[in-house]
């Protein structure tokens, strides 16, 4: 639960999930307090001073422990329009259909960009916040790991390939909320293995991280980078970032298997909607694909 307190120079917002030790003074719009220890998480509040008529850029929010930053969004766009949140560990972290996103304290990023749309969003925007989100990840996953061959796995995941074939190293998690047909917000929630080095039997699927492919980085300094560069892609045209989008896609998708079919599909193209069009290899009909959970890389 989130309480806000607005003055003529400043708006206080209390919650249960932040500690406050240190202060970082910016010069675009916003000065923020950043928790920077892990302790008793009771009585904590978050000071932002509003410098400007306007804040162009989310408004940040840096915290130790969060149950999801997804969730931590969704509150704070209760009061705020536009926020980005970061966090060192969260408790309940989650996938793509209620999966657990599991992470060790200060190892990973967890971050989330938060919007609460002001007007009505056509329905090829919404599939644009998956593609930002990918295209923003797998820029970073190259910046440090250019010698890894990395892709882009329909809908939301990013892979690199291993010495034991494709692992996951990030995902992605778009949650958009409606009032009728209207969306009212979105959030986009971005996780990336940087310096886990041990993942549990449960994930069901091979995972790796930046740390067990030998490349040295630092979350805090990556969260700064994804978050550059999903400002970036936000302003950017949907038809530009669905080419390069498509062009991802294109070159990380060799052969598919869809579930219950035996047949080898090839991919074709990515809808304007982001569904996805395959054609069977031998009677060249095609099919189109709106869940990603029922399609299988071959490779």
């Amino acid at each position: 639960m989130l309480r806000a307190r607005k003055s003529c120079r400043s708006l206080v917002v209390s919650s249960w999930n932040t500690q406050i030790t240190e202060r970082i003074d910016r010069p675009d719009s916003i000065c923020i307090l950043r928790p920077t220890r892990r302790r008793d998480l009771n009585r904590n509040i978050f000071y932002i001073v509003l410098r400007g008529a306007a804040v162009i850029r989310p408004i940040e929010f840096h915290l130790p422990i969060v149950s999801s930053t997804n969730d931590y969004a969704r509150e704070l766009l209760r009061s705020y329009p536009y926020v980005w949140v970061s966090a060192q560990h969260q408790t309940a972290g989650r996938g793509r259909k209620g999966r657990q996103w599991l992470g060790d304290f200060g190892a990973n990023i967890y971050a989330s960009l938060g919007i609460r749309h002001s007007l009505d969003v056509p329905v090829e925007e919404l599939s644009a916040f998956m593609a930002r989100g990918a295209l923003a990840v797998i820029r970073v996953i190259r910046q440090h790991a250019p010698n890894i061959e990395a892709r882009i796995k329909y809908p939301n995941d990013v892979q690199v390939r291993t010495p034991d074939g494709w692992s996951k190293i990030a995902g992605i998690l778009v949650e958009h909320e409606f009032q009728g047909n209207r969306c009212l917000s979105t959030i986009l929630g971005i996780g990336i293995n940087v310096e886990q080095v041990g993942f549990p039997d449960t994930i069901g699927q091979r995972c790796t991280s930046l740390r067990l492919l030998d490349i040295p980085a630092n979350p805090s300094v990556l969260i700064t980078e994804l978050r550059d560069l999903l400002s970036d892609l936000m302003s950017t045209p949907w038809p530009e970032i669905h080419a390069k989008w498509v062009d991802e896609l294109s070159r990380g998708i060799r052969r598919m298997r869809i579930e219950g079919d035996s047949a080898s599909w090839s991919f074709v193209r990515v809808l304007p909607d982001g569904r996805l069009i395959l054609k069977n290899e031998v009677t060249q009909i095609e099919r189109t694909i709106s869940d990603g959970d029922t399609v299988r890389y071959e490779d």
